[in-house]
């Protein structure tokens, strides 16, 4: 019995031990549970926090490239350095520089001229659940470079499963650049209306583009995209960005399929100079930029190229202050210059003719001319230059440089650079390549062409194709008169402060009243403009000069006026006039103090907006038919005249972009793009190397990411 009594208990004792074991595994095991859920919860919070943190810092950066461009776009920004109204030096100055030195903060974004331009950021938004919370870290810009760098912080508070709450804390910083413009990423770009009317003698191997309507016969060849988008800053209305035809006629324009596109029987005027197709015929690689050439052109492969109605417009920056110590230009120019003596400069049989900015005399080899009353005034073409380049004594452009009046240029030319004028470039002649790209349908070695020659001409003003002292120029049955005078061709649009110093007023060929100032036009500046201009210190250099009294400006006309001088300043040989038609030469010994007649060239100041600063038979005299320019070209306002012959007509190769377009053409047209200029290109050519105008329509560039620990940053 006792023996059976002691065996029952000792059961009852290992039940309760192992029962209690089991309890204490199985809370074991729930408590992992648990633990495992919370830690699970935890993670997945934090994943979502982090998600949700990063979307907010995307949604801000978007914001501030968007508002950053409204103050280029809105308020006239000049890339390069200037803004209307206001004498700051520098575009990045919106970013208003802040060392985070005082905490995060949710407002960046200066006021820009007459419009306010700052993005507050929100204080608090949900995404996804959480509480997100965006501030700005920290702004740096170093006075002089192209780029400002942002630093964005993000908290993101959610409340888990369980009711633990999580929170991840993420720093970006964003590099805002202005880098090479889109608008080079197009054939033919233009800002206000584009137009072809040349039917089947037309050829265009790229996109076009206008920040306005288009115009596209049915018959015109456009083997690229078309786009037009909506501008509401043109004309008296709206301009809703529409492609049309004759008559407002429905047009699609025309197109080459492969076949006809690969052809060596069509002639499309320096045929290996058109752009490559997109896929490779040799090796099958892709040519990104390339014609995507469809086996059949037909309705369908045209109309799904066409690009109406675009709500967003490429931004067209105006290239700004060329002449101050202030220059964004020059400065950049200046450091190019610097790392390398070989930059920045033109040079010609061995000789440099410019070295970062020129700062001399025109073609009449004068620094000043006397009016007569024995004032010194600068001579009208001072800071013009002439440029002629042969085959075998080419012009040699290597990066960017300043010329801060005009530019008269022909010939043979090479290297990678741009020449920026301070008002017109005169293109009399044909401009040739000395070592041409070529790409035959297909891209050859990449590095090949990426060293070949390409040159950039950056007008302020206008590039002028011709001899418009030719009557036949201007009016006559093929003249421009009719484009350059419409509101059609060029509606009414809004100038750049900075140009009031090159005869602009604030507003271009608009109606006031009885009068339109036009391209044909005596350039005038209303006072009030101008001084405006001055105010901005945009007005250190006035090519021509300006007679305040009528507010119109000067050119070398070869007229003269008689001048008395009473004082030789050192010793010089002198024309006297003797009588009415007898002149001597006489020498005056320095410091000798003598009064004399003599006469000297005066400016005249009935500058029209299409003629050169120098004398006309600059011009006349050099002028030669244009069959080909290998060229980027860009301008403020119009590329104006004629090209082609009957023969070969008119190559361009490169990229013609303005803001009006009137050109008239003999024989056929072709535009063929540089696909160097675009930045997928494997072939692309860096900007600093050629030196293009700039922009900050590219996408923002993240510099530095990553998560920090709670509490390091404060947001409230």
């Amino acid at each position: 019995m006792k023996k059976t009594n002691f065996r029952s208990g000792s059961a009852l004792i290992t039940v309760l031990v192992l029962t209690g074991t089991s309890l204490i595994v199985l809370g074991g095991v729930l408590g992992y549970v648990s633990q495992a859920t919370r830690m699970t919860s935890y993670y997945e919070s934090k994943s979502i926090c982090r998600l949700a943190a990063q979307s907010e810092i995307e949604v801000a950066k978007a914001a501030i490239n968007r508002q950053f461009e409204f103050s280029l776009n809105r308020a006239a920004r000049i890339v390069g350095g200037d803004a209307m109204g206001v004498t700051s030096v520098s575009s990045y100055d919106w970013f208003d520089a802040y060392d985070g030195s005082t905490g995060t903060k949710r407002t960046i974004g200066k006021v820009v001229g007459t419009k306010d331009a700052t993005l507050t950021l929100a204080e608090a938004v949900t995404n996804n659940g959480c509480i997100v919370k965006v501030r700005i870290g920290r702004v740096e810009h170093t006075a002089g470079d192209q780029w400002a760098n942002v630093t964005l912080v993000a908290e993101a508070t959610r409340s888990g499963r369980g009711g633990a709450t999580c929170k991840s804390v993420i720093e970006e910083t964003i590099r805002f650049a202005q880098q090479r413009s889109q608008v080079f990423n197009n054939a033919y770009f233009v800002n206000n209306f584009g137009w072809f009317e040349g039917g089947n003698t037309t050829f265009v191997n790229g996109d076009i583009r206008s920040n306005g309507n288009m115009k596209l016969d049915a018959a015109v060849i456009i083997n690229g995209h078309v786009y037009a988008a909506r501008n509401d800053t043109l004309g008296s209305g709206d301009v809703y960005g529409l492609i049309y035809g004759k008559n407002g006629a429905a047009s699609m324009g025309d197109m080459h399929d492969l076949a006809e596109y690969q052809s060596s029987s069509k002639t499309y005027g320096t045929a290996n100079r058109a752009r490559p197709l997109e896929l490779d015929p040799i090796t099958g690689g892709i040519n990104k930029g390339g014609y995507a050439a469809p086996e059949n052109a037909n309705t369908s492969a045209k109309r799904s190229r066409l690009h109406p109605n675009q709500e967003f417009s490429v931004e067209m920056p105006y290239i700004g202050d060329l002449s101050s110590d202030e220059s964004d230009y020059r400065a950049w120019a200046q450091e190019l210059h610097d790392a390398d003596p070989n930059m920045s400069t033109i040079k010609q049989g061995g000789q440099t003719l410019v070295s970062v900015y020129y700062d001399g005399a025109g073609p009449s080899g004068k620094e000043y001319f006397y009016d007569a009353d024995g004032n010194q005034i600068q001579a009208p073409d001072y800071g013009a230059i002439v440029l002629v380049g042969t085959s075998t004594n080419p012009i040699e452009i290597n990066g960017p440089v300043i010329i801060p009046s005009d530019v008269i240029i022909k010939g043979y030319v090479k290297g990678q650079g741009t020449i920026y004028s301070g008002r017109n470039i005169h293109i009399i002649g044909d401009i040739k390549y000395k070592n041409p790209p070529s790409w035959n349908n297909r891209s050859t070695s990449g590095t090949n062409n990426k060293t070949k020659d390409l040159i950039g001409l950056m007008a302020k003003g206008n590039i002028v194709l011709g001899d418009y002292t030719d009557y036949g120029w201007l009016s006559g049955g093929n003249g421009i008169y009719e484009v350059m005078t419409s509101q059609t061709y060029v509606p009414a649009y809004d100038c750049d402060t900075s140009d009031a110093a090159i005869g602009y007023p604030s507003r271009f060929n608009a109606t006031s009243g009885s009068t339109r100032v036009n391209y044909t036009s005596v350039e005038k500046v209303p006072a009030s403009d101008f001084a405006a201009c001055e105010n901005a210190g945009l007005a250190d250099f006035v090519p021509g000069g300006r007679e305040s009294s009528s507010g119109q400006f000067g050119k070398n006309r070869g007229e003269t006026v008689e001048v008395k001088s009473t004082r030789i300043s050192k010793g010089e040989y002198v024309w006297e006039k003797k009588n009415k038609n007898n002149w001597s030469r006489v020498w005056y010994p320095a410091g000798e103090e003598i009064e004399i007649t003599t006469e000297e060239p005066t400016p005249s100041y009935n500058r029209r907006y299409y003629e050169s600063v120098c004398k006309d038979s600059i011009i006349s005299q050099n002028a030669s038919a244009i069959t080909q320019i290998d060229a980027v070209l860009y301008n403020n306002h119009a590329i104006c005249g004629h090209v082609g012959n009957s023969d070969i007509g008119c190559s361009f190769n490169g990229a013609l972009v303005c803001r009006n377009e009137a050109i008239r053409y003999a024989g056929a047209l072709y535009l063929n793009w540089d696909i160097r200029l675009y930045s997928g290109s494997n072939e692309t050519v860096d900007n600093d190397k050629v030196g293009l105008a700039k922009s900050s329509d590219n996408p923002p560039q993240v510099i530095d990411w990553r998560e920090l620990p709670e509490g390091i940053v404060t947001f409230d």
